[in-house]
C-alpha cells in the first residue's frame, strides 16, 4: 500500500510539473489556453498518495507491534 501511495504521489507531482511546463497563453480570440485538467488530477493523485502511504505506514507499524507483543514463542 505504501508503494501505491508513492507512485500516486510521483504521478501528481508529474501532473503539476506538465502543468507548469506547458503553460498557457491567449489565443487570437482573447481566450486562454491552459492545460487546466492537471491541476485537480494532480491533486487529487497528491492527496490519495500520501492518504495511501500514511495508511499502508501506520499498518505497518500495528502489524510490527503486535508481533514484538506476542513474542518468539507464539510465532
Amino acid at each position: 500500500m505504501i508503494r501505491i501511495g508513492v507512485f500516486f504521489v510521483a504521478i501528481g507531482f508529474s501532473c503539476l510539473l506538465a502543468f507548469r511546463l506547458i503553460g498557457s497563453s491567449i489565443d487570437s480570440n482573447g481566450f486562454i489556453q491552459e492545460p487546466f485538467g492537471l491541476l485537480p488530477i494532480g491533486y487529487l493523485l497528491l492527496f490519495t498518495g500520501v492518504l495511501l502511504a500514511l495508511i499502508g505506514y501506520i499498518r505497518l507499524l500495528i502489524s510490527r507491534r503486535r508481533a514484538q507483543s506476542r513474542g518468539p514463542a507464539d510465532k
